[in-house]
């Protein structure tokens, strides 16, 4: 439990605070090019599109939400050179509400500029939000805003304009945001990554304008080189307000998937700080002091694609016989906790509890089942075992599966990802004599066959985008383009929209928990949570990095040690 209580205690830092300023350090003038790897190519870099950790994180440093990431000065994970952040003023220098919480009004900075020399607008965030929700644009999160902003719902659905989107430019300097309801982390949204603004002109007068030639950017940093599949390269933008406090005078991000390699140009160093390297050198790096382990609220889980196995007995016989406790212990070795829902550890009901542990003592993913068929003793491995081995042999004999099926079980390019796929398949062969055939694929090729539902069994990562359970649930909801899985469920959709329009407080915890518990009951088990990140990662020879337990780190005012 002291685990999850650091956890809780690092994410009270994400419902602040307009008014707490970031920490100003002063600037090392040496000069420090910084060498980073965080994952092989992005998909894109365009702030819209993005829908992924590490793109995200590029973001984070080309462009300013009307809110951004400043640090504290609280260290974390036991690195002194590495400090929590907080939400504080980005491109905003005020911001109102109205006395109902649905109406905020934000003033911009009078000294914000694009990296070109032209004024940032209340008129450019407006362009992005609306190019978000817009279904023509088909972005990842499109659905980021239904049931938040005036109808963001209704558009995303096709029924409305995206000119009725309820965000509006009043004058260059004022931007007017319309809620449906009162929201307890808009703010927090208003620091992430696909609503950051970005110039009509830009996007649309060049088809590639994420390219150095092309791309503007209203961040601390600019885009000087990107040679694809080898390397990103950032620059100080001299437009940027803070632009004397900036750290690194370049960043350059080395893009690669090889754990091996990664870590070899660590350990030459090449490089300043890498996220991936084997798993069996965690603690051999942790003794010489190069690796650090943070709390990181996310949820490592598979998709069990419902168009495919489509017997909710087979997909909760698949769940409960996976061994959490093996792989945390024996595969992922980073001080991981097992899944026991969807949720993270992490995020917080209204009374500050860990909602991963507040349904039941057993968590959502056996706490149903539990209720259900109380003559197993789920608690232990030996007891799921056994409920899956009837769930299982149920469905075949009332012929709703055939044992002789090969699921096909997709992956990216991360020997880590290898190993998880080894331990479940050795898993199902073994309690439910399942054949599953293992296919790893580039991460290209791999989101493709996700959007197209083309699996049996997949896996991803999602890490919260802000401290709210509806950041998971909604996933789940039908239609939503990050449900591979195809799960609909008419009366977990109803929750997840009554949620959002209510209030934070007990009534809408319980709705919350019932949701999560309707995902794991009958008709249900879209997705197999296994384990709840931590964050491992080794850095030297720099200090004053910043990180959020959402997972970004930031680099913006690192300096050389």
């Amino acid at each position: 439990m002291k685990k999850i209580l650091s956890i809780l205690a690092v994410l009270c830092f994400s419902f602040l605070v307009f008014a707490s300023p970031a920490i100003e350090r002063s600037n090392n003038k040496k000069t420090l090019d910084l060498a980073l790897c965080i994952a092989s190519e992005p998909e894109t870099i365009d702030p819209t599109l993005v829908s992924s950790i590490d793109g995200s994180s590029y973001s984070h440093h080309l462009f300013e939400n009307l809110m951004k990431y400043g640090m504290t000065d609280e260290t974390v994970g036991g690195n002194p050179d590495m400090f929590m952040t907080e939400i504080v003023p980005g491109q905003a220098k005020s911001y109102t509400v109205s006395s109902d919480g649905k109406v905020y009004t934000f003033t911009l900075r009078d000294d914000i500029y694009w990296s070109d020399g032209v004024p940032v607008k209340a008129q450019d965030f407006e362009y992005a939000w609306k190019r978000l929700v817009d279904p023509a644009t088909a972005a990842d999160y499109g659905y980021f805003l239904n049931d938040i902003v005036l109808n963001a719902t209704a558009i995303q659905n096709g029924k409305k304009d995206k000119s009725t989107l309820g965000v509006k430019a009043l004058n260059d300097k004022t931007l007017q945001i319309t809620l449906e309801a009162p929201c307890s982390y808009f703010l927090e949204l208003c620091a992430f990554g696909a609503l950051m603004p970005i110039r009509q002109d830009v996007v649309e007068s060049n088809s590639n304008w994420t390219e150095p030639s092309s791309l503007i950017s209203n961040g601390p940093y600019k885009l000087t080189e990107w040679v694809h599949d080898s390397y990103i390269k950032f620059a100080k933008n001299e437009k940027y307000y803070d632009y004397s406090k900036l750290g690194p005078d370049t960043i350059t991000y080395w893009l690669s998937d090889s754990e091996t390699a990664i870590l070899s140009a660590y350990q030459s160093g090449e490089w300043n700080f890498i996220e991936s390297f084997p798993t069996d050198m965690i603690e051999p790096l942790r003794a010489s002091g190069d690796c650090f382990i943070n709390p990181y609220v996310g949820t490592y889980y598979l998709y069990l694609n419902c168009s495919k196995i489509t017997d909710w007995r087979v997909r909760a016989a698949m769940t409960l016989c996976i061994d959490r406790e093996n792989i945390v212990k024996n595969v992922t070795m980073g001080g991981q906790l097992p899944a026991t829902g969807l949720v993270a550890s992490g995020i917080l009901d209204s009374n500050g509890n860990d909602f991963a542990y507040g349904s039941s003592e057993l968590g959502a993913i056996y706490g149903t089942l539990s209720k259900i068929y109380p003559q197993y003793d789920l608690s232990t491995y030996e007891g799921r075992c056994a409920l899956a081995k009837k769930l299982y042999n149920d469905a075949v004999a009332d012929g709703s599966w055939n044992p002789n099926t090969t699921v096909v079980y997709n992956f990216n390019t991360l020997e880590s990802h290898r190993k998880i796929a080894e331990a479940c398949g050795v898993d199902w062969k073994t309690v439910l004599g399942m054949n599953i055939t293992l296919q790893n694929q580039e991460w290209a090729t791999y989101t493709t066959g996700l959007g197209e539902h083309q699996f049996g069994v997949a896996r991803l990562g999602w890490i919260a985008d802000y401290n709210d359970p509806i950041t998971y649930l909604e996933l789940m909801v039908t239609g939503v383009s990050y449900n591979y899985g195809l799960y609909s469920s008419e009366s977990f959709d109803n929750a997840i929209a009554k949620a959002k329009a209510m209030p934070a407080g007990a009534e809408r915890d319980a709705v919350l928990y019932e949701a999560e518990n309707t995902l794991f009951g009958r008709n249900g088990f879209p997705v197999a949570p296994i384990y709840y990140y931590t964050q491992v990662y080794c850095m030297k020879d720099i200090k004053n990095v910043g990180y959020t337990p959402m997972g970004y780190f930031f680099f913006t005012y690192a300096q050389a040690k």
